[in-house]
């Protein structure tokens, strides 16, 4: 016969007696620190539940919590342990009341266990604000000194799940705590006392924690708590340095790479084939350190023998190319890409062909309903969307190139003939990158229609469609925009209240001005010669930030679903423990499993997660090896070479803005400097943004202070007042996507993200590139 008590008098509370989640709530109950609803157990001794026990669970209830509504859970000894939690894998009933709707629950809670010993924990049901779970770690990195708060509105139950995605917080040991979505289920204060409620039970326990809680009013409930099971412990990792230069590549690889990412991303055969097509002289390669993407300037055709490169005198430059046989193909290519004007080629290949066809693609892939999919086809179709990127990331590097050169050639043009700044000779171009700002304007349009609620709601979902599937970071392990609804719906608030206006009458206004002047002060072939640089440039100018979207963006959202789609399967059948532990294997493994010729994968998962922990605590230098001598002359390289290698030279300036982003500033007095990127003046509270997941802490009117910037990022700039960044040069994205929605920005500060506190007024002139920090 099944022993009955009230959780509160279990004596003692023995899990092999109670089961291990009505024995914690017991023994923490007795501690009198945890607000712990009310509740009457039923013993897991494996003895049948009969009509007699049935009645007298019903009076326990009765006596002991009234006529509530209750909520029925299992209680197993083999659940919560410190190896497994089984999370999930039991049934829970809620809203239960009355004496048949509880023998129904009592038996469905017990049908789930299938004839194993399980006992049954019957409490009062609490009428939740808002519910969700917290680790009193992180579970992912391992660190300790961050809580993990999951959050929704209502009852909890579609969180544990897995039905719903919560509302996730971080809150940091010193209290900080932020939030990647609106904050609609919780507040930030909210968020702070529930992960020091998962911390002060993982004191009780003795072992880092993972609770369910719930919020009615101002009372914080804890429900449940468990050992977190999936805590990793750091597994170091090699790190093998080559000979040569390496600077770390934060712009675009701001964190380690997760196993998936590493796997489906590889840019260096894009790098190098743009290189051979164009007759570049410098061969990029890009390398993994420690976990950290590096990337250095190799000689052509060699690795490096030594870490320190000789200084080479421009003779020796000469005839060293025209020596070995790379270089001679390289002189070659640049003679060629100049005779059969290859800029002019891949701006009229990309508008009148390869746009059109990537978007059909790209739309085809990403209507496929991937749940409708057998394991074998959603196998087809994760490998037809990392072919799709294969395809276009050569084409992406490929298309970039005539921004770079079209634009460089007009500045050197304009800053001989006409004594220029590169800000006066960008006023030429304004306004002309118009995918930089596309989803913003798209975006402001629905915000001036004033639809009402149902209207708005569907032309949400119509934009989430469209723009939705574009990656935020080169991480696929990151959520797309499309994925983040309240960040929409916020960004589509504030725009709405804003009052900025369409920026491209200015743009054309701006444009035509600065044209203008320079044509009042030219003559003869100097004047023809100006029309034809700025013709070719507006026709390269906008390339770039278009093709980011159509060779990069889309492609790496499309990939990532097709992984997600993949992880729930796994995880349904016990392959993996969270959905997203998916990205933790490599598009290999998750293809062989959907093909049903690999299997569990949890310890893999486990010592990829330990080896991505110890990568975070050990972040790599800036640099590895000695800085190389400063460039030789190019004097003795062939006519086309030379050309091509000095508008190069200006350009990497321009887009990297290297001795800028590097610098190191201190602002003791209230000053910091940086490249001027956008014009005009701008005063307001810094927001400092560290990635994608902190878009929600951005307010309407505050200055961006980021480490730097891509072109997903441009609904965010629509919101902001002015932007400042670590890294980049007056080509970077960030600079282009300000110019576009005409507000200030400086970039390459160096380290204004570690200068700058959150909150602090600060002054941006981004036509002198000065910030003044306010008291």
């Amino acid at each position: 016969m099944k022993t009955i008590a009230a959780l509160q008098d279990l004596q003692p509370a023995d899990p092999a007696l109670w089961g291990r989640k009505a024995a914690t709530l017991a023994r923490l109950a007795k501690k009198g620190k945890f607000t712990i609803p009310a509740g009457v157990v039923l013993s897991a001794d494996g003895a049948d539940f009969t009509e007699e026990e049935l009645d007298l669970a019903d009076r326990s209830v009765r006596e002991v919590l009234g006529d509530v509504d209750l909520a029925v859970r299992s209680s197993s000894s083999d659940e919560d342990t410190d190896e497994e939690s089984f999370a999930g894998k039991f049934t829970t009933v809620l809203g239960v009341r009355g004496r048949m709707a509880l023998a129904a629950a009592i038996r469905d809670v017990l049908d789930s266990a299938d004839g194993s010993a399980m006992g049954v924990l019957i409490q009062e049901l609490v009428h939740a604000d808002a519910a969700g779970v917290a680790f009193s770690a992180n579970p992912v990195s391992g660190a300790r000194d961050e809580a993990i708060v999951n959050a929704l509105p209502g009852l909890g139950d579609r969180l544990v799940s897995g039905e719903l995605t919560p509302e996730s917080w971080t809150v940091h040991a010193d209290g900080s705590a932020f939030t990647d979505e609106a904050a609609d289920a919780i507040s930030q204060d909210d968020a702070r006392r529930i992960a020091q409620l998962a911390r002060d039970v993982e004191a009780a326990e003795g072992a880092p924690q993972d609770i369910e809680w719930a919020l009615a009013g101002d009372r914080l409930y804890l429900l449940q708590a468990r050992p977190i099971t999936t805590l990793v412990e750091p597994v170091p990792v090699p790190v093998i340095v080559p000979h040569g230069y390496w600077e770390r590549e934060s712009t675009h690889a701001p964190a380690p790479l997760t196993p998936m990412t590493a796997s489906v991303l590889d840019v260096q055969p894009g790098m190098t084939h743009m290189a051979k097509r164009f007759g570049l002289i410098a061969q990029f390669s890009v390398r993994e350190i420690g976990g950290w993407t590096y990337i250095g300037m190799l000689p052509l055709g060699m690795e490096p023998k030594s870490d320190k490169a000789p200084p080479l005198p421009g003779w020796a430059l000469g005839l060293m190319l025209r020596l070995i046989p790379e270089g001679r193909r390289r002189i070659r290519s640049a003679r060629q890409q100049r005779e059969d004007d290859l800029t002019a080629r891949v701006v009229d290949e990309w508008n009148n062909r390869h746009v059109h066809r990537l978007r059909a693609r790209i739309e085809s892939l990403r209507d496929t309903d991937l749940g409708a999919l057998t394991d074998g086809e959603l196998a087809s179709h994760l490998a037809a969307t990392r072919e799709f990127l294969v395809e276009t990331i050569p084409l992406h590097f490929l298309t970039s190139m005539p921004q770079f050169l079209e634009t460089t050639r007009l500045e050197l043009f304009c800053e001989e003939h006409l004594g220029w700044n590169y800000p006066q000779v960008l006023n030429l171009l304004a306004g002309t990158s118009e995918m930089s700002s596309e989803p913003a304007r798209e975006l402001r349009r629905i915000a001036d229609r004033g639809l009402d609620p149902a209207a708005k709601l569907g032309a949400l979902e119509e934009y989430r469609r469209v723009y939705g599937a574009r990656a935020l970071s080169t991480e696929l392990a990151e959520p797309t925009f499309g994925e983040s609804p309240g960040l929409i719906a916020a960004q589509l608030d504030a725009m709405a209240d804003s009052g900025r206006g369409d920026p491209s009458k200015e743009h054309q206004r701006l444009r035509e001005e600065t044209a203008a002047r320079a044509r009042d002060q030219l003559k003869g072939a100097d004047l023809e010669t100006f029309d034809t640089l700025l013709e070719r440039a507006l026709r390269a100018y906008p390339l770039r930030e278009h093709n980011v979207f159509y060779t990069v963006d889309s492609q790496l959202a499309l990939v990532r679903y097709a992984v997600l789609e993949a992880g729930r399967r796994m995880k349904r059948a016990g392959a993996i423990t969270a959905v997203d532990d998916a990205f933790y294997c490599t598009l290999d493994e998750v293809t062989e499993w959907l093909n049903g010729t690999c299997g569990d994968m949890h310890k893999t998962v486990l010592r990829r997660r330990g080896e991505r922990a110890w990568i975070l605590t050990h972040p790599g230098p800036p640099s590895y090896g000695p800085p190389p001598p400063p460039p030789p002359s190019t004097r003795w390289l062939p006519p086309e070479v030379r050309d091509l290698t000095r508008i190069m030279m200006r350009a990497g300036q321009r887009l990297v803005a290297p001795e800028g982003s590097s610098q190191n500033q201190t602002a003791d007095n209230g000053h910091l400097t940086g490249t001027p990127a956008s014009a005009g003046t701008y005063t307001g509270p810094a927001r400092i943004v560290a990635n994608e997941r902190e878009f929600s802490r951005i307010q309407p009117g505050d200055v961006l202070v980021c480490p730097t910037t891509r072109s997903s990022w441009s609904t965010v700039f629509a919101l902001v007042g002015a932007v400042i960044t670590d890294a980049g040069g007056a080509l970077s994205h960030p600079a282009i996507i300000a110019r576009e929605q005409r507000i200030p920005a400086v970039v390459a500060t160096g380290n204004a993200t570690r200068i700058i506190d959150d909150g602090t007024i600060v002054t941006v002139n981004g036509l002198t590139g000065d910030i003044t920090l306010h008291d």
